[in-house]
């Protein structure tokens, strides 16, 4: 028959089994815990340097892309910047202006630069637009991807959008309006600015009487796609009566309106002339810049995403490394060219 002590020994010993196995399985818990976080960890840096590479190499191709476009822009702004001066806080362009009047393929060369441009801005466009398909997955499997995503989506958005507004009639309103100017001097002489009251009101009597001058002049002034141009010769607060109530609708609903527009624009057509069409030239360039300016903002972007893609664990948000790579110490966004 056992004693006490052999008793006591026995619970001794099973407790201390039992001791040993809750350990050994608490062990085995935490050990198959940490193999789980490590294994978590293991795909998400794999996810991250899968995403880092595609993003690279999108950039990389964007980069070229981009070098390519700048050299169309950079020739058409300077073509016609640098023909345009401020004289008292107001555009001089004279210089422009005879430029245009004495060398009679200076309008085309500046077409060409500006179709040049909008094919090159619609092929960066293009290749974003499908890169996105591979790139926003990626993205999208990482943590917080949806701020990525979101900057990213918003950059391909500004290029569109700055993609039409070069597209939205530079091009077509130039050939137009240069019809009229050159079917107007053809007709009453080259040298039309600065002419008297009586004579201003002489030939707007002709012009607007004359079929033949006053069907391309409608097709400028009652054109949408004109309206961004066209605007300035509306009454200031009138713009958006003339669009509903002149340009969309079937029949002219304002005719008061109407006719004040036609009479602005026919004198402008007199006193400025060529003038009309350094406007529109300038106003292109004025988009040109702008389109330029959102597609380094897609490549900022992309270098703003592989430095958080690179430096997980830094502190500072996408929004932040967006801001300090626009600056001037960085990328200079609204400072540099490229």
């Amino acid at each position: 028959m056992p004693s006490w002590f052999d008793n006591v020994q026995l619970g001794f010993d099973m407790a201390t089994s039992l001791t040993i196995v809750g350990a050994a399985v608490t062990w085995v818990i935490r050990e198959k815990k940490q193999a789980e976080a490590e294994k978590v960890r293991g795909i998400n840096q794999q996810v991250r340097s899968t995403s880092l590479k595609k993003v690279q190499d999108v950039l990389f191709e964007m980069e070229d892309k981009f070098s390519v476009l700048i050299n169309e822009t950079q020739t058409y702004e300077n073509m016609i910047d640098n023909r345009v001066r401020k004289v008292n806080d107001q555009l001089d362009f004279s210089r422009l202006n005879l430029a245009i009047k004495r060398d009679d393929q200076f309008l085309i060369k500046a077409i060409d630069r500006l179709q040049a441009i909008r094919e090159e801005l619609g092929q960066f466009y293009e290749l974003i637009q499908v890169r996105r398909y591979s790139l926003i997955p990626l993205l999208d499997a990482i943590e917080e991807g949806d701020k990525y995503i979101g900057v990213f989506q918003q950059n391909i958005d500004e290029v569109g959008d700055a993609y039409n507004q070069v597209t939205s009639g530079n091009v077509s309103l130039l050939k137009e309006l240069e019809a009229v100017i050159s079917m107007l001097n053809k007709q009453f002489g080259d040298e039309l600015v600065d002419v008297s009251d009586e004579v201003k009101k002489e030939l707007f009597q002709k012009i607007s009487t004359d079929e033949t001058f006053m069907k391309p002049i409608q097709s400028i002034i009652y054109d949408e796609d004109y309206f961004y141009w066209v605007q300035r010769f509306v009454p200031a607060g009138r713009e958006e009566d003339y669009l509903e109530k002149v340009v969309r609708p079937s029949k002219i609903e304002d005719k008061e309106l109407c006719s004040e527009v036609m009479v602005h624009f026919i004198l402008a057509l007199i006193g400025k002339n060529h003038e009309l069409i350094s406007q529109v030239l300038r106003t292109a360039s004025g988009s040109v810049m702008k389109a330029r300016i959102e597609c380094k903002d897609i490549l900022i972007s992309l270098s703003a995403i592989s430095h958080k893609l690179v430096m997980d664990n830094n502190g500072e948000t996408l929004e932040k490394v967006i801001a300090k790579y626009e600056s001037e110490e960085y990328f200079g966004r609204n400072v540099t060219i490229r």
